[in-house]
């Protein structure tokens, strides 16, 4: 299995994701946005909000691409995301080790991280719980009231 690193997203990075997007991050972007999304745009206006962002590559195959973008500084919130390619499915131990540490980074920058997942995400659902987030129960959000766990991690 091949090694996986963090890089700062390149267009090439985010082109190959967008393509190879996993259906439970489409579905979930679907559901907030609606199924015309332009996929690319949204991870370049993600990567662009970010105060920080990388891409995962397992060799030289980008899998995933994550980063954390301010809501409110002087309110301290962060909002961190993840989306991924069904490769990332195969390296999630390796994942969870690389994000973990950021994650813990990012907390200390913000008093609290917060944002929402698709509860139909199950694989994002299990990275969020293995690197410290409290995963809330369900409630309608976005376009058509699809459920959505809120998710924290708070100082």
């Amino acid at each position: 299995m091949a090694r996986v690193r963090l890089v700062r997203p390149g267009a090439r990075d985010l082109c190959l994701i967008a393509q190879h997007l996993r259906q439970a991050d489409r579905q979930e972007l679907a559901a907030v946005h609606g199924w015309d999304i332009d996929l690319l745009g949204c991870l370049q206006t993600a990567v662009s909000a970010s105060e920080e962002s990388f891409v995962a590559l397992a060799g030289d195959e980008p899998i995933a691409v994550f980063g954390v973008a301010p809501v409110s500084l002087l309110g301290g919130l962060g909002c961190p995301w993840m989306l991924g390619t069904d490769t990332l499915d195969r390296h999630g131990r390796a994942i969870v080790t690389l994000s973990r540490e950021h994650v813990a980074r990012w907390g200390d920058r913000y008093a609290c991280l917060f944002n929402y997942v698709d509860a139909r995400n199950l694989r994002s659902i299990a990275w969020l719980r293995h690197t410290g987030f409290v995963v809330w129960p369900a409630a309608p959000h976005g376009l058509h009231g699809e459920p959505f766990h809120r998710f924290e991690r708070c100082t």
